[in-house]
């Protein structure tokens, strides 16, 4: 069984990598480097467990608002490579 946390990091990661294709993307073999990217990025945060000074939920434990910011900075690096 997989562990709610992964789960929500993927899906999260998922949204974030298309929207990026969509809005940032030019070409479709950046989807898969938008992807990665996203994950990393989530993964970071989870896996430092970094968290803003605020009382936001944390749904099987992994904080989404500082998830989807770390998704973005990467994805907004990321596309600024020619790739």
């Amino acid at each position: 069984m997989i562990p709610p946390a992964i789960v929500l990091i993927l899906l999260t990661a998922t949204a974030c990598a298309a929207l990026a294709h969509v809005l940032l993307g030019r070409a479709w073999r950046q989807i898969p480097i938008f992807w990665v990217a996203a994950v990393v990025g989530c993964l970071i945060v989870y896996g430092l467990g970094l968290r803003f000074p605020l009382t936001l939920p944390t749904p099987a434990g992994v904080p989404l608002l500082e998830s989807v910011l770390m998704a973005w900075v990467l994805l907004i690096f990321v596309s600024r490579l020619r790739v």
